[in-house]
């Protein structure tokens, strides 16, 4: 079931961004997204067991879209396909033109995944995202809406 994500959601999307990211974000940040009047959506497998999200930040026209994660033993299901479609759909209804995210230059599947979407690269973002060895370019991804 695909619903609108709440700030009582922070913890689930903690335990996926934890199972997912090397970097993973922190509780404050994603109360911050919710505070900066960010939107999301999550998938829940089950009433209370959400599986993937999605937060994008609108403003004058454009859709950031800040994080996508899908647990990992539920990927390759076309859960972030649904997420995005979404998002995309909402951030077109209310007027926005251009969708932008970041995405590791190493996310293979992520990157396979927008540009099925209809994302193209547009730019890099040197030493970006941290690794365990140090840092890695984002590779910056653009869609017309």
């Amino acid at each position: 079931m695909l619903r609108p994500a709440t700030p009582d959601d922070i913890p689930q999307l903690c335990e996926i961004e934890i199972a997912t990211q090397i970097a993973p974000w922190a509780a404050e940040t994603f109360d911050k997204c919710f505070q900066a009047e960010s939107q999301g959506w999550v998938i829940t497998q089950s009433e209370d067991k959400i599986i993937g999200f999605i937060l994008v930040l609108l403003q004058m026209g454009e859709c950031h879209i800040l994080n996508l994660c899908i647990d990992p033993n539920q990927q390759h299901q076309g859960y972030g396909t649904k997420l995005l479609l979404a998002a995309l759909t909402d951030a077109k209804q209310q007027g926005a033109v251009i969708a932008y995210l970041e995405v590791r230059r190493s996310n293979a599947n992520a990157i396979a995944l927008y540009q099925k979407m209809g994302f193209s690269k547009v730019g890099e973002r040197k030493n970006y995202y941290l690794t365990k060895e140090g840092s890695e370019d984002a590779c910056v991804f653009a869609r017309e809406l």
